[in-house]
């Protein structure tokens, strides 16, 4: 029996073409247990050192968010939560413009009374301007 060299040349050329092909397809599938956190908490408090967002991929189907607090923990941020998806869109919008990334960390503290506290004014008549007509 002798073998053909182009019969062997068709078949190994469609054994490398199968391969290829079973190659491509496994290469986008979710593989579970891959993602940098496993374990995630849905905030932090104290002031924050770094941010990283990592976004979906073939190894973690979710979006990563990581932070470093000054104490250099590394925390994992649930991406659902509040302060993840307000990191997130901070994180997002940084890379759009090409800002710098730090000035997500930085919190913009809440005044106390704020809105309340202007309008209790303004009914006492502190914050009112006294008119030309009735002061006459």
């Amino acid at each position: 029996m002798k073998l053909n060299p182009q019969l062997i040349c068709q078949l190994a050329l469609l054994s490398l073409l199968c391969l290829l092909q079973a190659v491509r397809e496994t290469d986008g599938v979710y593989v579970p247990g891959r993602c940098l956190c496993p374990q995630t908490i849905p905030g932090v408090r104290g002031r924050l050192k770094e941010l990283l967002v990592l976004p979906r991929s073939a190894s973690c189907n979710t979006i990563t968010v990581i932070v470093t607090m000054m104490n250099n923990a590394r925390v994992c941020l649930n991406p659902e939560a509040p302060m993840a998806k307000q990191l997130t869109r901070c994180w997002n919008r940084s890379e759009r413009l090409g800002l710098d990334k730090k000035r997500c960390l930085k919190r913009r503290r809440v005044r106390k009374g704020g809105r309340q506290q202007r309008q209790r004014q303004r009914g006492q008549g502190l914050g009112t301007k006294i008119s030309s007509s009735a002061s006459q």
